[in-house]
């Protein structure tokens, strides 16, 4: 069960945010989205062309999903990468869905292998992990474990 966050959208002005600074910055994403819009924004999706990736995966476009509640005293996301041409998926999730790796995990899945694990992220500001997540994690996370 994941921790409760707040109702509505107190997100719009973050993800504003968080699409400038850091998704809009990255050469190997097209696009990204406002889901389901601009005006409920209820998270982000970007999408990578999969050509400008290294190794590249496939002829189907990858996706990044961010969503993202500002809380205290931490922050509720979960930021997920899906690559259709493989099977691989990771997550990186601060929430209570899995207490015993403490405030922060990673998981992944790909093919028949899976695991998960406490993170820790250098940064508290939420453009600062993102790009932690963006830049380093996923360009030493998915190569690795690309079937």
């Amino acid at each position: 069960m994941s921790v409760p966050h707040p109702g509505g959208d107190p997100n719009a002005n973050l993800y504003a945010q968080l699409k400038r600074d850091v998704l809009d910055r990255v050469p190997q994403i097209t696009a990204v989205e406002y889901v389901p819009d601009d005006i409920e924004a209820k998270q982000l999706r970007a999408v990578f062309d999969p050509n400008l990736l290294v190794p590249p995966t496939g002829p189907d476009s990858p996706e990044l999903t961010v969503k993202w509640y500002r809380q205290d005293p931490h922050d509720w996301f979960r930021i997920n990468y899906t690559d259709p041409n493989t099977g691989f998926h990771a997550g990186w999730h601060q929430d209570e869905d899995h207490p015993d790796f403490g405030r922060a995990h990673f998981q992944y899945t790909a093919a028949d292998k899976k695991g998960r694990w406490c993170i820790t992220f250098e940064h508290e500001t939420p453009s600062l992990i993102l790009w932690e997540i963006v830049e380093e994690r996923l360009e030493d996370v998915r190569p690795t474990y690309r079937e």
